[in-house]
Formats: C-alpha cells, structure tokens, sequence
C-alpha cells in the first residue's frame, strides 16, 4: 500500500521543523496533511500503512545519516548501510503506526470500519468533541512517550530555538509542547475541512481554534515572563566557575591507531591534549578546570594493563600536579573485570570529597549504554554475539545519577557540585533531574559524536540536550572530540560554540544560581505518563457515557 501525497507532504514539513534545517513554524501545519490522510482511511489497516508510511519517510529524510553510522562504524558496504537505514525506518518513528489505527477506530467507534462513527456523532455535543480532541492529543503524546525510540525525541524538540516556547519545557517538558502541537494541527484541521461552510460551521470548529489560539498565547506570554525571570537571576549570581573545554578534533581513535599504530596514536592523541591545554590555561582567568570529552583518553586510568599504559597515566597525573589544574577527561575504567566508559575527575590536590572518601580523583561510570553501540542486548547469555560483532562495547553500567566536585583555584571557595553525564545519557530528563536533586549546580556533558559524521545528527543531539537546561534550570556545559561543544544557560541560550570538525580552544564562565524550582524538578518527567493515562481513562469514559449527554 502506498503513502498518501498527504503523508508525504507531513513527512516533509516534519523534517523540515527540525534540525539542520530548523524551519520550526511548520510545526504548527505539518501533522495537518497526515491527519486528512488518516480521515480519508477507509480500514483500520489502511491508517496503519498511512502511519508505517510516515514513520519510514521521516526516518529515511530526518535520519539520512543512519546510514553513515551503519558504513563507518559498523564497517558495512555502502549498499548494506543503505538497508539498514530503512530497517531503522520500520522503528525510527514507531508511534506515528501505532497511533494511526487507533484514531480510526476512535473515529468510527469500533474496530469494525463499516460501524457508523459512534465517539464524535453519538452524542452531537460540543463538549463532547473537545474531549474527544483532548483525548486524541494525550493519546498521541503518551504513545510517543512510552514507546522506545533510540533519539527519545518528539515533536515539541522543533522549539529548541525559540526563546519564548521552549520556556515551558520548565512545567512538562518537551512532551507538553508535543501535545499542544497536535492539538493546534488538528484545530486548523477543523477549520480547513469546514471551510465551504465556515459561518454555519463555526460551533464545530471556533472552539478547537479558541483553545489551540489560548495555548499559543499562553506559551509566547509564559515564555517571555519566565525567560526574564532566569535572565534575571543568571545575570545577579555572585559565583561562577572557570572552565576551559578542549575541542581537538580527534573522533576516532582507530583511524589515528592505524596510521601509526595504538602505541604511536596514544603519543600523538595525548601531545594534542596537552598542547591544546597548555593554550587554554594562558588564557585570562585562568580556567579552574580543563575538560576533555568522551573517551579522549586513549585506555583505562590508573588500572594499567601494561607498562604503555602505566607510563600514560603517570603522564596525566604529572599534567595536573606540574599545572596545578584539575582535569576532567573521558576515558575507560576497569572494575571487576568488566570495562566501563568513564568520566574522571583528577585534582592536583587530595580532597575531602562529598561522598565521603578522600583523594585526587573521582569516578562517574556510564549508567545508559548506547543499544548496538556500547553493548548487545542478551549479549551475556549468547556469547556469538560478541564474536559476531567486536566492533561493538561491551561495556559494564555505572550506579546512576551522581554529583561530583570540582574544585577551584581558590582554595578558600567551596567545590562546583556537578551532575557529570556521558554522550547519550543527556537525552533523558529524569536522569538530569535527579542529579539536580542531589544537590548538581551545573551538568557537565561529555560526547563524541564522530561515528555519526557531520551533517545532521551534531545539531540534532545538540537541539535535544538544550532541553536538559531548562527542565532542570541548570547552565550546562558541553564538550565533544569534533562539535559541538558549548555553554548553555538555563534559559536555553547558547552562550558559547564551537564548530564541528574543528579544532577549538572553548573558553566557559558558567554562572552558578542558587537552586531554581521547576515544576519538573519536583515531579520529574510527568507529562507523558499523565498524557498516556489520561487518554486511556478518558476513552473509556467516552463509550461508558454511550449516547448520554456530557
């Protein structure tokens, strides 16, 4: 079966609303086409292929660079990345298929399509359609939400860039822009379909747009309101933290090893470091720490396997001892026989630390792994599996959330509370939320993003961890091997870059506030289960009230 021009012409306003292209204000028409396709439906089964349609053409146009990932590090033909770019399609965007089949039966009243629709015309009541609607929106984001996805995105990441919307990212994350998205789609819906009858119609469809209109407004005014709010309090803190970022441009170790071999593309990645280090810390102030990304340290720290790799460590330790700086670095620890990718936190100094201990260095190992990146699922149980791909980690789970310390140049200042998180551990609120929880004054990202290339995914998985500073209100400060690196504030902007594939030098003044309540800070990432068991209690109660008035 094959897609509707309407569907088609979604997926295309879809992924135009979202990075590299960023043409956001589509959102607000781009499910419209979809939605007249899923009317037009005659079947259950045909909704299904309209939704599958759509699911497969975003993927295919939104995540082109699949298939790069699939060639470069999985090390597959040009041909196969290919198919396996539209295998990911099948999943990429599984809520559109799963959604579809059931607005249709929620449209005829049963899963029968010859059934006369029942929820909308079983009770002609205005109340009744504007629940209906509400129903469908919650549906449709609590779908979204509870269905895995490897990205974690939704609709409501398209307003990264907006300086007033994405505010309320605050009160329900990007779930509750997502649902407001689809309810202003399905109002204009209303009035397009009616307009050969607008006067007569206007009942039908003047209170859908009311309310979509009232949701806008209360966005653009809440977002202006709370931007100056956080502004304000940025702009006032008395304590901020010095940090330099080293952006070398180094994304992939293996190609580095195999033109001079691992001893030799050890030497050379960590002179860069250095170097690139020693460039930052003459600048003015100087930084109080130096952070380098996801594994920019080339083996295990301080858990040698062989004399290389004790004498690298050594290196490190003597960096940090002879520039009197703290050295924040991604790398690889080993524990109980089982490999971890790993965040250390090195100090010049030994330190009472807050989770009690004493010493000069402090561990955060990875807790969310990267499916078919840094393991394979059942992986332990069937050993093959691991022979059958070595090119995939196989890569132990950290305890979680935890908040680290940094410590200042000024002995007399107390140590920068930090959440750390690596790479793909940013695209889950809850994550982010807890740390802040725990006491985290800032969020320090560590990613590589080189197995992806550079077009597309950067500014993608950019656009999404933006989100993590506003729901937690927290500046954020991120640092890759090839871009982007930056400083994000906790009103979302962006107060400092780097270019991808670039060698950059990024120096951060990170403000530190104290704590900023936010709805999602107290209740964590709630919108999407209330969406999804609000829909579910919702329908029932539509068809137990039967042709009784509302």
């Amino acid at each position: 079966m094959l897609p509707s021009l309407l569907t088609v012409l979604s997926s295309v306003l879809i992924v135009l609303s979202f990075p590299p292209w960023g043409f956001y204000p589509l959102i607000w028409i781009a499910l419209i086409p979809w939605l007249f396709a899923l009317r037009k439906t005659k079947s259950v089964k045909e909704a299904f292929f309209q939704g599958l349609w759509l699911s497969i053409l975003m993927s295919v146009f939104g995540f082109y660079w699949v298939g790069y990932v699939l060639h470069q590090f999985a090390e597959l033909p040009w041909w196969l990345a290919i198919i396996g770019l539209f295998g990911y399609s099948l999943i990429g965007q599984p809520q559109f298929y799963l959604f579809a089949p059931l607005f249709r039966w929620l449209q005829n009243g049963s899963f029968n399509s010859g059934t006369p629709p029942a929820i909308p015309n079983a009770i002609p009541s205005i109340r009744r359609t504007l629940i209906f609607s509400f129903t469908l929106a919650l549906l449709y984001t609590g779908i979204d939400w509870i269905i895995p996805k490897l990205f974690v995105d939704t609709l409501g990441h398209c307003f990264w860039n907006d300086e007033r919307i994405r505010q309320a990212a605050d009160l329900g994350g990007a779930a509750l822009l997502t649902a407001i998205v689809y309810w202003v789609n399905d109002a204009l819906a209303k009035v397009i379909e009616a307009r050969k009858n607008l006067r007569e119609t206007r009942k039908t469809w003047g209170p859908h747009l009311a309310i979509g209109v009232a949701l806008v407004l209360f966005l653009l005014i809440y977002g202006q309101f709370r931007r100056a709010q956080i502004q304000a309090i940025v702009a006032s803190s008395t304590r901020h933290t010095q940090i330099g970022v080293i952006q070398a441009n180094i994304g992939d170790f293996d190609k580095v090893a195999s033109e001079s071999g691992v001893r030799g593309a050890s030497v050379r990645v960590l002179k860069k470091f250095f170097d690139m280090s020693d460039e930052a810390l003459k600048g003015s102030p100087r930084p109080d720490a130096l952070v380098w990304p996801e594994t920019s340290y080339p083996s295990t720290f301080r858990t040698p396997g062989n004399f290389d790799e004790l004498q690298r460590d050594h290196e490190v330790e003597a960096y940090v001892h002879d520039r009197n700086v703290s050295l924040l670095f991604g790398g690889y620890d080993r524990k109980d026989q089982k490999d971890y990718n790993a965040f250390f936190f090195l100090s010049p100094d030994r330190h009472q630390l807050s989770n009690g201990g004493d010493g000069d260095v402090q561990i955060y190992r990875k807790n969310i792994l990267l499916l078919f990146g840094e393991y394979i699922p059942l992986s332990e149980t069937f050993t093959f599996l691991k022979t059958a791909f070595p090119q995939v980690g196989n890569f132990g789970r950290g305890v979680g959330p935890e908040v680290l310390d940094v410590f200042p140049q000024d002995k007399s200042q107390p140590p920068v509370k930090v959440g750390p998180i690596i790479c793909y551990e940013a695209l889950f609120p809850n994550y982010i939320l807890t740390a802040a929880r725990k006491g985290s004054e800032m969020i320090l990202n560590i990613t590589n993003d080189s197995w992806f290339g550079p077009y597309g995914e950067p500014i993608l998985h950019f656009s999404l961890i933006t989100f993590r500073s506003i729901e937690a209100r927290l500046p954020q400060l991120r640092a890759t091997n090839t871009g982007i690196s930056a400083l994000i504030l906790p009103d979302g902007t962006v107060s400092a870059q780097t270019g991808i594939d670039k060698e950059e030098i990024m120096s951060a003044n990170v403000p530190l506030t104290a704590p900023i309540w936010t709805l999602m800070k107290a209740w964590g990432d709630w919108f999407g289960p209330f969406s999804l068991v609000t829909s579910l209690v919702l329908i029932l109660w539509l068809y137990w009230r039967g042709p009784r008035s509302v």
